[in-house]
């Protein structure tokens, strides 16, 4: 798994030192907090998709395929949490819209994979 990781690692290096160029409003605490939740949901639906899959569950989510690999899992819900946090550094007038909405979605995932991962 350490070449996904690393891949993941460098783009998310890659876009905080993208971030950091952009002359943008700074964050409010209260958009921090939301960016917390955002990462920790991702987290969690990611590793509840690898226990099923671990367990022999298909997946529904059709960039992934049917039966993903681990590494496939880690990479595509990495990328997907970096664009967020870009899209949401640069569109400041959505921000928590952004991030509400990717926290949002990645709990409703998390809860449905512990649905079906029992």
């Amino acid at each position: 798994m350490g070449g996904i990781s690393h891949t993941v690692c460098s783009l998310a290096i890659i876009a905080i030192l993208l971030a950091g160029c952009a002359n943008v409003r700074p964050w409010t605490t209260e958009e921090k907090v939301l960016l917390g939740a955002s990462c920790l949901a991702a987290m969690t639906d990611t590793i509840t998709t690898c226990d099923g899959m671990d367990k022999g569950k298909s997946e529904i989510n059709p960039i992934m395929g049917k039966y993903p690999s681990k590494n496939k899992v880690i990479l595509v819900m990495g990328i997907s949490q970096i664009v967020t946090i870009i899209v949401s550094h640069y569109w400041e007038s959505m921000r928590q819209w952004v991030l509400g909405a990717k926290t949002v979605a990645n709990t409703a995932c998390t809860f449905h994979n512990l649905r079906e991962n029992r």
